[in-house]
Parts: C-alpha cells; structure tokens; sequence
C-alpha cells in the first residue's frame, strides 16, 4: 500500500472503533461446549455438550475413536469420545451435522508435545484446509461480538475473521479475556468456509500483547458533502507515531499531530465531493523497537446523490456512490423486505430491498408500512450493486418519494374520480384505434373508457413501445393511467403505462359480452321511453348506460361512439315487423347523421339534434321533445328475425338511442 502521509512523535495506544460492529452470524442450529476433543495419551474419554434445534448426527469420526452416541434428536445431549492408549500422536477432523448446516470437530490425542507451526492470514484464506488446525498472530482490527468473540485479525499478509474465541475451553466468555482493538493476539483454531467467508473457528488465545496505541474516539464522520474536518482522539503510550491515508484517498489529507492534554489529536480534512459517498480506512500507527502496534479508522464522506435513467444506472460501475431512480414498481416479490423490478423506459433493475427510513443501510422492514403496490411509481435512492453478476438496486435502498399511488377501481370507479386521479384498471381491449401509440377503449362490465396511448412504462412522452406488447382487439388488459378528459370526452390520459394482459380468445368482441343484444331486456322502464327490442354492440358502442329521459329514470341506452371514433350497434327486430320508431339526441354541442342497414344495404339515415343532457358519462339526464321520435316504416313486414345495424356518419360521432319500438 503507497502512503501519503507518515508523521514520527507522541505515542500510541490500544484502538477502540466505535461504531463499526459486524451483525452476529450465529450458528443456531447446533452448539457445543467445545469443538476440540483432547483426550489423554494413556487413554480415556471426553464429555461433550451437544444443543441442536432438529436431529443431529456425527460423520468423518477417526476410526481410532468411539462415539457414544453417534446421533440424537432435537434438545441437549452428553456425547462421549473415547480412545485406547497410544504411542503417538494422532488427531483428526469429524463433523456434526444437522440438516445441511455442520459444525467442525477436532479431535487430538498427543503422545509427546507438538506445536502448530505459524501461519500467516493470506496461508489460512489461499491455502488452507478445511478442518485444520493453524496458529496465526496479528492485530485486532474490529470486534464484532463480544459473546461469542467474533473479530478480525490482520497481519502483513491480510485479514482473517475469528468466529469464536474459547476461554478455558469455554464459549461466550470473551469478555474475561480483556482483548480490545489494536492488541497483537496469537491464536490457534480450525479454518472454515462459510458460505465463502474463511474463518478461524471457537480459536483458543495462546497469548495477548497489549497495543501501545488507543483510539479513543473519532468527532465529526461521517464529512459533510462541502467537504470539513474529522478529529480523532488517540492515547498514545510509546514510540514513534504515524497516519497512513492509502494513496486512492486523495480526497482526505491529515494535519500534524497535537497534544490535548494527555490525548494526541489527528485533523483529517475532506476536500468537497462531487461524486458519490466515499470512504477511506487511515491507519494510526506508533513503532516501538521495530514493532507496529496500529489503530486503523474508517472515515466516511457523504455524496452528492445523481438523478439517473434505469439504462445509466445498469451502465454505472459498482460503489458506494448514490444514484436516484424512478420508475414502475413490477413483479413484486417480497412485500416484507422490499424486492421487486423498477421499470422506466429505458429499462429494468432489480431492487434488492427498500425502507422508508431516508437512509442507505440494512433492512428495518419498513416497506410493508410504505404502502406501494405494482403498478405504483416511485422514485428511490440506491447504490449500484450486482448479485452473480445481474446488477441490482444494494444497500438497502430507500424511499424519497411515491410518485404516483395507484388504486385499484372498476372503470366506473376511475369514471366517478376527479381529474389527475391515477388507477389501476383492468379491461378488454377494443376498437384499437393506433397500433403505434396505444389508442383504444378499454371495457369492463361496469363502463368503457377511451385509452389515449399505452406504454410499457413511465414516461411523459409516449415512447411508441406500444408496438412491441403485440396487444390485439379481445385481449384482457392490466394497465395504469390517470383520470382525464378532452373535449368533454372521459379518457385514461397519456400516457398509460402497462402491467400485464391475458390473450382474449377472439379480437372481435370489443364488450366482452356475446353481442346477443339482450343486455337491455328486462327493464322496469315501460312506457314511450322504454325499449321492446334488443340492442347490441359492435365497434365504440356502449349498452351499459341508463338515462333519465323527461323525469323517467333508468331509461336503458345504445350510446353510439367516441370523443374520436364513430360507433355501430345493433337493433335486432321480430319477424312482422313493420315499423320502427325510437328517440335519439346527439352530444352536446356536436348533433350527428345515424344510418341504418341490413346486410350492407342502406334502409334510413337521420340527422340527430345536440343535446345538452347527452355529455359524460351515464346516467345521463336528458330532456327530449316530439322533433327527438323518429319513425322508420318499412316496405313489407319482416318474414323473419332481422339484425339492423345503425352507426354514426359524417358529422359528429357520438349519439344516444333509446325507447327503440318495433310495430
């Protein structure tokens, strides 16, 4: 490591890290009172206490040592080892297993004084065996738990974790050792990999070398993102003291040391940070008759936090530093924890957990309180991580803002909203107006709503991926939008941004019914506003509506088309039929041309008044006079059942018929 910074004076002491304490990895299915057997030379047996949380079994045993009893069930059970008189040393390795989870055993009967020969860390983490035994000698960099004593020890050569540390062969008595950081400590235990961490596991402590050098405490970190000045407080004992800052940590320079009473006081200055959060590990040193005793300090700079597409964020390299995303909450997985994709035009990024806590750290499961559904849009800070080499959204990320909270309603439900409501809506797509942008009308059995443009996610603008969703008339549609209206017509504005959909079984259907037309019978309106024959539905036409004709309320309606589209339905008429009579307005504003055929034949046209009460949506209130009935007659009566199609043409596109009667 390339140095910047070396500083000779004053002296050191014992390094005490303050707030930098590792979360316990504690082994729960299984647990013994000790993980080395020694049995005598002249033979004998050991006891060993057992704690598993299911049932247990012991494989990989020595031959020349018997088990009693080799297996058992959930609970505490005295298991005891034995062996024959020797002549020389033998040991060996064995396991106890508990579903997929082992713990390592080591067993030793020595027939003469053998001494573990010294390793370095880079031996125990390159070249090391599992279940051997080796003797290592550093530093204390950190302790992560003081019931089990779990540390880290560091040497020339690198890191090792000590998972485990025995006092007289017992467990979860560290504290009676007396270590702290910075002493140099040689220990002795058998190396593990753990889910790819290399450990010394439940090691025994040969000998302690109380550190010179003590950090005391550490003001100011993490550094403002302006840039500002950390202290550290050190006891220093002997020798010559020095600050090591690594050569990449440009950003942070240290001041010379200075007496505060009996305490050594470091400034450490962060220059102003442009990019993300940074850290950089300054290690406080003195050197006494050519040995170190050190005192490493990790100090943490905030970052500035840049606002970036889903396609920069996955381009962006892997760090520390915060990015902003918003995008579409998709495929939810985990509503505990957070996990989900985060969906915008550009692209799509897994987040491997969100809190609502305003910072980067680990899980408090505060996402089921957050309240955010699929569907919603959110805007989230993270940092750019990877799991086997996907990226995702680390750290755990956090919220900074719900967007847009989508709630689930019918379409008559989005209907009633105010404007700018947003809702999650699922329909049968029908009249596919662009195929390009995503324009159609989306029914349900409650009402239909014109679609103005559907994208596969969030964005202002419409992006045209329409295209690439291969949706079709008759498809069942989940989708997003916001409530709007043009011209007087309700829409779901644009864009909409997709969900899912469910491939209809036809493309001709645009109702979802079976367009028999018989949705108007049985109504409890009679009278000259009510209808004796079937109305049905072909393209941009609705028999879902009622109207209050004149004070008569429930009067059942064909509305025919769009803001944008003309419309066509259907009147089925009984054989003899010889005339037809029926009331119709236009929109308001907009009066309209009806054309009736049978089989593509032309039989009538009528110009339709506007009408103030034909606007919105159902029920409508209108008030209509004699000059709104209109009578077809026909040439001769019907000899049979005849399907009479009337559409809107030439002017406005928009009509409403009702009391349709055939004589």
């Amino acid at each position: 490591m390339k140095l910047r910074h070396i500083f000779t004076a004053l002296a050191a002491a014992a390094l005490t890290l303050v707030g930098c304490q590792e979360e316990l990895k504690v082994l729960d299915e299984v647990q013994v009172s000790q993980s080395l057997v020694a049995i005598p030379v002249e033979g004998g047996s050991v006891e060993v206490t057992v704690n598993a949380n299911d049932a247990w079994a012991i494989a990989g045993a020595p031959e020349w040592l018997t088990v009693s009893p080799a297996s058992g069930e959930a609970g505490e059970t005295v298991v005891t080892f034995s062996a024959e008189a020797t002549d020389a040393t033998r040991d060996g390795v064995f396991y106890i297993n508990v579903g997929e989870v082992q713990q390592v055993m080591n067993v030793l009967q020595m027939a003469e004084k053998v001494e573990t020969p010294l390793s370095t860390c880079a031996d125990v983490n390159n070249n090391g065996v599992d279940g051997k035994v080796y003797r290592v000698k550093g530093t204390v960099t950190s302790i992560a738990n003081t019931q089990y004593g779990n540390w880290y020890l560091q040497d020339d050569t690198g890191t090792v974790y000590i998972y485990g540390t025995l006092y007289n062969g017992a467990t979860q008595q560290f504290t009676k050792l007396g270590l702290e950081v910075g002493d140099i400590v040689t220990v002795e235990g058998p190396r593990k990999n753990y889910n790819g961490t290399i450990e010394l596991v439940d090691v025994t402590v040969l000998e302690i070398e109380k550190s010179l050098l003590k950090l005391e405490k550490i003001i100011s970190t993490p550094l403002p993102l302006e840039g500002g000045v950390a202290a550290a407080l050190l006891t220093v004992k002997a020798g010559d003291f020095s600050v090591e800052i690594p050569e990449d940590a440009a950003w942070l320079t240290a001041g010379e040391p200075y007496a505060i009473g009996d305490l050594t006081c470091v400034e450490l200055t962060a220059a102003p940070n442009e990019g993300g959060a940074r850290t950089a590990t300054v290690t406080f040193k003195t050197t006494v008759d050519g040995k170190d005793y050190i005192a490493p300090a990790e100090i943490a700079q905030e970052g500035a936090i840049k606002a970036v597409t889903v396609a920069d964020f996955l381009a962006a390299e892997e760090g520390t530093a915060l990015y902003e995303l918003t995008g579409i909450v998709k495929n939810l997985a985990n509503t505990t924890y957070g996990n989900f994709d985060l969906v915008d035009a550009t692209g799509s990024v897994y987040v491997y957990g969100l809190t609502g806590n305003g910072a980067i750290g680990s899980n408090d499961k505060t996402f089921a309180n957050l309240g955010i559904n699929e569907g919603d849009v959110i805007t989230i800070i993270g940092t750019r991580a990877s799991y086997k080499e996907t990226p995702q959204v680390g750290g755990t990320a956090y919220l900074k803002e719900h967007v847009v909270a989508a709630s689930v309603a019918t379409i008559a439900e989005f209907l009633a909203q105010p404007k700018g409501t947003w809702c999650k809506l699922t329909g049968t797509l029908a009249n596919l107006k662009s195929d390009v942008y995503g324009n159609f009308d989306l029914v349900d059995e409650t009402a239909s709503v014109y679609v103005y443009g559907l994208t596969t996610s969030f964005v202002a603008k419409n992006d045209k991926s329409f295209a690439n969703l291969g949706l079709k008339e008759g498809d069942v549609v989940t989708l997003v939008g916001k409530r709007d209206a043009y011209n007087d017509q309700d829409q779901v504005g644009g864009p909409a941004y997709y969900l899912s959909h469910v491939e209809g079984t036809t493309g001709d259907d645009n109702t979802g019914d079976d367009n028999t037309g018989d949705d108007n019978t049985g109504s409890e309106v009679t009278g000259d506003y009510a209808s004796n024959v079937a109305l049905g539905t072909v393209a941009s036409a609705y028999t879902d509506g009622v109207a209050t004709v004149n004070g008569v309320e429930n009067v059942a309606t064909l509305k025919l088309g769009t803001s944008k589209l003309y419309g066509e339905g259907t009147i089925t008429l009984p054989a003899g039929t010889t005339e037809v009579s029926y009331y119709s307005v236009a929109w308001k504003g907009n009066p309209t041309k009806l054309e009736f055929s049978v089989a593509g034949n032309v039989i009538a046209t009528q110009e339709v008044a506007a009408n103030d009460g034909a606007s919105g949506q159902a029920p409508y209130t209108i008030t209509v006079a004699d000059t709104d009935k209109y009578t077809v007659t026909l040439a001769a009566a019907l000899e049979a059942e005849t399907v009479v199609t009337v559409k809107t043409v030439e002017t406005g596109f928009r009509a409403i018929l009702f009391g349709v009667q055939a004589k």
